[in-house]
């Protein structure tokens, strides 16, 4: 079986990461089934954060929802920052709740650490069915 672990951040460190231990047994779940291992950061942070990662990192200077990166070192998968403010916004444009909108960019996030691509439609067909398989249960 697979190692992996989880670690959950705030920026700034001002409370605990809502709905942890949940997030945490999602996410080992779905590394272990896309047969991945290492550590995972998770750190939810300011949109200006996710805004400057995306500016230096993507060469696209606005805010986005979730930016994941691999760490090609011995025991670290990678890290995922999700940008808060931009989750709030948006969920209700997907019909969810906070929570909601966080749990599938956190998945969102996770699949794209596991090696999930969206860049073309055979790979985005599949990353959507695999998300939706893990926030749902189902199969599309």
């Amino acid at each position: 079986m697979p190692k992996c672990s989880i670690e959950f951040h705030l920026v700034p460190d001002a409370k605990e990461f809502p709905w942890q231990k949940e997030f945490a047994s999602l996410g080992r779940r779905i590394l272990r089934e896309e047969s991945a291992e290492g550590l995972v950061n998770v750190i939810l942070c300011p949109d200006e954060q996710v805004r400057t990662l995306n500016r230096d990192y993507r060469g696209l200077d606005k805010v986005t929802d979730v930016l994941s990166f691999e760490w090609h070192a011995e025991g670290i998968l990678g890290e995922i920052y999700i940008a808060e403010a931009q989750i709030k916004k948006q969920a209700p444009r997907y019909l969810n709740s906070f929570k909601a909108e966080l749990r599938r960019m956190y998945v969102h996030g996770l699949l794209h650490l596991c090696g999930h691509d969206h860049m073309l439609a055979p790979e985005r067909k599949r990353m959507r069915e695999r998300e939706d398989f893990f926030l749902t249960g189902k199969l599309s």
